[in-house]
């Protein structure tokens, strides 16, 4: 028996036969050519067929998961169709007479390095990984090799791979797959988010396991706790009893939760907490619905944008909003307005290239730069505010004036849609996504001027923290639990009762179990979480006093570290 241990990147515990995956072996020799145009040729076809299989991931997974997945594939599909890339490769073919592949290669690794030298928290080093699986697909098209994802995994495996490309997931068979283990990846890598949706066990960072597991054998992946993964490879007779035990009491704990689907949040001393369903697409609301949600926290809209070569009119947004607004009515429905920049990059909108995008231009910054289409959502959200309970949200708010900028143009849009006689609602509520340290800071004055603050966890850790989310690199300081994290949302939280509002999360530390009686304590009002995650965030408030929440909370901030916290919760949950 082996024992090692990673990191936990989607919770769960489950067994399986290992399926050891390897790298497709993509080795070619460099060929002097003279007939170039037929090299050129091979070039586009590999291209063109590339192209059109990215495109078919990208649709699978918006049917199957929403539009938060498509857009894992979105970056690959800009670099591929990015002609300037394609022009290098055909250069290289006529200028050094070398065949498609060694062209390709060169440019790639050209490319490569120059990401590879840049500073460890820059964003466009980030890129390589999204660069590399590109290479591979169009090199694989042109040696003529069938693609090697997941599709023909076999029933109850656990998925064993030193790292795994977003297209090797994309198209596995779900159904088969009990569980994902990798050598490298972090908790916010796209093997996370992947697996979280899709309810997969998996852990990540686990040292050496490709060279410690053999096909075949038997895997015991644990993933239940804050952060540590727990796996034993060919386990022995007593680790695998005890190992039963705990899956037969996590069986019946998910029928329990079924009992409490769609209940109130109600603590048993009568504190009642909104609960909530973050979505991207009419797919995620559906999803939703079926786990209990009766309202949307965080309803992303950029997707409509990223995927477009022509922005969305106003009709198509009204329909899609009064969609969601009618059929949760009269639950909530928070819609966040455009939220670009950073790591989204959309084809409709040619916006500048930055060296630091995620301290640059995105979210309410965009916004007031192209008013047009800014008016065009925020007219489309007032006309849906007619049928529904809907609010708005500003997203990357750092200060007031930005605030009061995004209402003088709401004020415009309902003179407007006045003088045109259309049905729109002039008392639309407004909020302000808490994700920047200023916006902490100032949530006072924020809140004085509107209605609810909600906090985006994932970015405010980002920036608090000063730590890239997406950097496997810096992984380790990107600390979820740091105490600044607990401190800030107490200060934002207590801000906002001050002026009478209320305060949410719709952030990833919002869904997690462990953490919900603590943020109920530190003054959270309301949560948003993945749907899935509901029925447990039900069963647990329905299960504690607001007093313990508060006592809990009072208990976590004198910790000093976030191992600490991580220690202490796990010890609360398991109590």
């Amino acid at each position: 028996m082996t024992y090692t241990t990673g990191r936990s990147a989607s919770p769960g515990i489950t067994s399986g036969k290992a399926f050891i995956y390897a790298e497709q072996d993509l080795a070619f020799s460099t060929v002097q050519i003279e007939n170039t145009e037929a090299e050129q040729t091979r070039l586009k076809e590999a291209f063109d067929n590339s192209k059109a299989e990215l495109d078919e991931i990208k649709n699978s997974l918006t049917g199957d998961l929403g539009e938060e997945f498509g857009h894992i594939f979105r970056a690959q599909m800009t670099m591929i169709e990015d002609d300037e890339f394609y022009e290098e490769i055909i250069d290289a073919i006529s200028s050094g007479k070398i065949c498609a592949e060694a062209a390709l290669d060169q440019i790639f690794s050209g490319y490569a390095d120059m990401f590879s030298s840049l500073g460890e928290d820059d964003y466009n080093r980030q890129r390589l990984l999204d660069l590399t699986d590109v290479y591979k697909r169009i090199l694989r098209n042109l040696l003529g090799l069938e693609s090697s994802d997941l599709s023909a995994v076999p029933a109850g495996s656990v998925i064993v791979a030193k790292d795994l490309m977003p297209s090797d997931t994309a198209l596995m068979n779900r159904d088969n797959v009990s569980g994902m283990i990798t050598e490298k990846g972090g908790v916010t890598s796209h093997v996370a988010i992947l697996a979280k949706s899709l309810g997969i066990p998996a852990a990540v960072g686990v040292s050496s396991i490709v060279a410690s597991a053999k096909s075949g054998n038997e895997i015991l992946l644990d993933t239940l706790e804050i952060d540590e993964a727990k796996i034993w490879i060919s386990p022995a007779l007593e680790e695998k009893k005890q190992f039963e035990k705990k899956v037969a009491g996590y069986k019946n704990k998910l029928k329990q939760l079924e009992e409490v689907k769609g209940l109130e949040a109600v603590t048993t001393d009568g504190k009642k907490i909104e609960l909530s369903a973050n979505i991207g697409s009419l797919a995620d609301l559906e999803s939703a619905i079926n786990y209990g949600a009766h309202g949307v926290g965080l309803l992303r809209t950029e997707f409509f944008f990223l995927d477009t070569p022509t922005l969305p009119d106003e009709d198509k947004q009204f329909r899609f909003y009064k969609t969601i607004a009618e059929k949760l009515n009269p639950g909530m429905v928070i819609i966040r307005t455009l939220d670009i920049g950073g790591d989204k990059e959309v084809k409709c909108l040619d916006l500048p290239k930055e060296d630091n995008p995620f301290l640059g231009f995105r979210g309410i910054r965009v916004c007031l730069e192209y008013r047009n289409i800014f008016k065009t959502q925020l007219r489309a959200v007032l006309r849906a505010a007619a049928c529904g309970n809907v609010k708005v949200m500003f997203p990357m708010v750092a200060d007031v004036t930005e605030l009061r900028a995004a209402k003088e143009l709401i004020a415009e849009c309902c003179s407007e849609l006045a003088a045109e006689k259309l049905d729109f609602n002039p008392d639309l509520e407004t909020g302000v996504m808490v994700e920047t340290p200023a916006a902490v800071i100032i949530s006072d004055i924020l809140t004085e001027e509107c209605d609810f603050i909600s906090m985006g966890t994932n970015d405010l850790t980002q920036y608090v923290l000063c730590t890239d989310r997406i950097n496997e690199k810096v992984s380790e300081y990107y600390r979820m639990f740091s105490p600044a994290i607990f401190r800030a949302i107490k200060a934002a939280a207590d801000n906002a009762h001050k002026n009478g509002k209320w305060a949410g999360i719709c952030g990833e530390l919002g869904g997690i179990p462990a953490a919900i009686p603590v943020l109920i304590g530190l003054g959270i009002d309301e949560l948003s979480m993945t749907g899935q995650m509901l029925p447990e965030a039900v069963s647990i408030i329905r299960s504690v006093s607001y007093n313990y929440c508060k006592e809990t909370a009072e208990e976590l901030l004198k910790l000093k570290t976030e191992d600490e916290i991580k220690s202490f919760l796990q010890k609360k949950t398991l109590n």
